[in-house]
């Protein structure tokens, strides 16, 4: 990590607790004088130094770690392509503004975090955002993967008898259960929007970003991932309601016929529109108000 990217990560961290969609944000964000320290040295120094790789470099970073963050606030905030180009632009027009104005400060100020609030703010079903403007602190989310036996016990994974192969969506930043599966000779694969180590069967990818095909997978997982934010979507933001909706049912469909979709925690509501003479869905109580649920594709 060069000396520019370090500072922008105590930027970063520096603001870790404040809330970016606070109505008084100016008055509590802070600057951090190494970040500044760096920026005015570049500017200074190196400013026309600055390729256009390097740069992009840097605004990639930044935009990384400040999702990152953003996911450790929110896990259920749907950041696609779009919106992630969106925010690489943010840096790069501050960038700009800086080398014109030779102002840092009133440019991050008076610019930059006005301009991340109001992308930040596009994120969030308005229902949200009146009560997010008025706390000037925000906390975090724990969310951390289960081990791969509580996996296999809570989704009733048959380890002798599942059909492969096998997907993990939302398999998380390790792919515990795939890299698990596979020393078991497996045919394992797994898709998040963060992967930590790559691996030819590891893809990093939003979900609503994959082509499940039809009859391709013996049995397909997702432990507090998929179904979790499908209730979000459908308790806190129905925009996004179609979205999964469909994904449901393209990720059924690509199940063999005798394959199995195993998926915590169960969504009845949708569930219970499957066809019957196609799936047989069974359910399991696992905690109090929680259940698990297989679904079989039993007939083309």
């Amino acid at each position: 990590m060069n000396r520019i990217d370090r500072a922008l990560q105590r930027q970063i961290d520096l603001n870790k607790t404040k809330n970016l969609l606070y109505a008084q944000l100016g008055q509590i964000i802070e600057i951090d004088p190494d970040f500044l320290a760096a920026l005015e040295e570049l500017l200074t120094s190196d400013g026309e130094a600055f390729s256009e790789l390097v740069l992009q470099e840097t605004v990639s970073f930044a935009s990384r770690t400040l999702l990152k963050r953003l996911y450790s606030i929110n896990q259920f905030l749907r950041i696609d392509e779009q919106k992630v180009h969106m925010l690489e632009s943010i840096y790069l027009r501050t960038w700009k503004r800086i080398v014109k104005t030779k102002n840092i400060h009133a440019t991050l100020k008076d610019y930059h975090y006005p301009e991340l609030t109001h992308w930040i703010a596009g994120l969030y079903p308005q229902s949200f955002l009146k009560h997010l403007e008025s706390s000037p602190t925000i906390g975090h989310v724990v969310c951390e993967e289960y081990s791969p036996q509580l996996q296999i016990d809570l989704l009733r994974i048959g380890i002798q008898t599942l059909k492969q192969p096998l997907l993990d969506i939302g398999c998380g930043n390790t792919a515990g259960l795939v890299r698990h599966l596979r020393a078991l000779q497996i045919e394992s694969y797994g898709i998040d929007r963060r992967i930590e180590k790559r691996e030819a069967y590891l893809q990093q990818i939003d979900w609503f970003d994959y082509c499940f095909e039809p009859d391709t997978w013996g049995t397909i997982t997702s432990n507090m991932a998929f179904t979790n934010h499908f209730l979000y979507a459908y308790h806190h933001d129905s925009t996004q309601l179609e979205l999964y909706l469909r994904k449901f049912n393209e990720i059924t469909e690509s199940l063999m016929i005798g394959g199995s979709f195993h998926c915590a925690p169960s969504v009845p509501f949708v569930e219970q529109r499957l066809e019957t003479d196609k799936y047989r869905v069974e359910r399991f109580a696992v905690v109090k108000d929680v259940s698990m649920t297989r679904i079989i594709k039993v007939t083309a």
